[in-house]
């Protein structure tokens, strides 16, 4: 009676053994062919790192991704100028209130230079460390949504969500680049290709370059992974997905 009992209240025991272990291989394709499987399969099998060999992958694609965009000088020019005009205005503030030196705000563009070596040890060591910041940033952050949500899971797991999800990220950001290349603006996959900046103005266009059709599958990717391996309803995990999302893009729209 007690082992029917363990069973009933353990649904990972209940399962484990209609499940076969994936390959790393198989995990990574799974994603982009059958995510809702895949992550069933990973959350009713034995623990395992899934998700350093796809960070790996988005490191290579990402370093790809910085040398199609540097070396583009017109596009890195253009690009470059309108984040250190808006830098700018926000060093001559802290300047006028003390919180820096004109020298420390003029060090501070000059490493925006495009041609300079510090600009493309940035961007190189950006697209190194990088994915490995975005993994642990949200691995936290849905870690803390499950224990609100009472859902049963391991850590290793929402490292697993979120790091495979990662590659459909990398993919998206190589593409804009190629694009953003052939057009000579930087731009991505979504509304923001129908506008320019000028005609909607910078806040809105900003937002519309959030907004685009990589970052909503990366999401709806993490949001059914959430739902498998927390063993919660996808209508939880979308909206805390989702909900963040949101949160994120029209703060770093319209307040920065």
């Amino acid at each position: 009676m007690d082992e029917e009992k363990n069973l009933q209240q353990s649904p990972e025991l209940q399962t484990s053994g209609q499940f076969e272990q994936l390959s790393n291989a198989d995990a990574m394709s799974g994603i982009f062919t059958a995510p809702g499987e895949t992550f069933e399969t990973i959350a009713n099998t034995p623990k395992k790192n899934y998700w350093i060999l796809p960070v790996l992958v988005a490191v290579v694609i990402g370093l790809i991704s910085t040398f199609l965009f540097m070396q583009d000088a017109e596009l890195t020019s253009k690009t470059m100028e309108k984040q250190k005009e808006k830098m700018r205005e926000k060093f001559q503030e802290s300047v006028q209130q003390g919180k820096m030196t004109q020298e420390d705000s003029d060090k501070a563009l000059e490493s925006m230079n495009p041609s300079g070596m510090m600009f493309k040890v940035f961007g190189f060591g950006g697209a190194i460390v990088g994915p490995f910041i975005i993994l642990l940033l949200l691995s936290v952050f849905y870690l803390i949504a499950l224990k609100i949500m009472k859902g049963q899971f391991d850590f290793t797991n929402i490292l697993n969500v979120v790091g495979l999800a990662m590659l459909i990220g990398s993919i998206g950001s190589l593409i804009a680049v190629v694009i953003s290349v052939l057009k000579g603006n930087m731009v991505t996959i979504g509304p923001s290709l129908l506008f320019s900046e000028e005609s909607v103005g910078q806040k809105i266009y900003t937002l519309l370059t959030k907004i685009d059709l990589f970052s909503i599958w990366f999401y709806a990717v993490i949001a059914i992974g959430l739902s498998k391996v927390g063993r919660v309803s996808i209508a939880k995990s979308s909206a805390i997905v989702f909900g963040l999302w949101i949160v994120y893009i029209l703060v770093s729209s319209f307040v920065f």
